[in-house]
């Protein structure tokens, strides 16, 4: 699993003084999840991830941001954002954390909603 991965680097304190994300941004996120399985357009992609903005826990604010840009960048044509390695790490990084603590791919829907 890529949070598992993605979080053995991180010790169970560091993991605990992070903030909990918010109902609003866990929604978003395991909404997104779903949406994106089903091939969602980039508009509703990006109200989505609009929502994870508005709501992101401060560690992941950054790089929620730049999802976002990157979205709206390729929306309005913007080819330079497929496979940019800045954008998917930020990517990764809001992917890893929406999975370690809204419980997604844990259960349907996530724990904490």
């Amino acid at each position: 699993m890529v949070a598992a991965a993605g979080l053995a680097g991180c010790s169970k304190e560091d993991a605990k003084s992070l903030p909990l994300p918010s109902k609003a941004f866990c929604q978003a996120a395991y909404t997104y999840d779903k949406k994106v399985e089903r091939k969602a357009s980039l508009a509703v992609q990006i109200k989505l991830v609009q929502t994870m903005v508005d709501h992101a826990p401060k560690d992941v604010a950054q790089d929620t941001r730049v999802f976002l840009d990157a979205l709206q960048r390729r929306a309005d044509g913007d080819k330079s954002v497929v496979d940019n390695p800045k954008i998917m790490k930020a990517v990764d990084n809001v992917n890893r954390r929406a999975q370690a603590d809204c419980g997604l791919f844990t259960q349907d829907p996530p724990s904490g909603m």
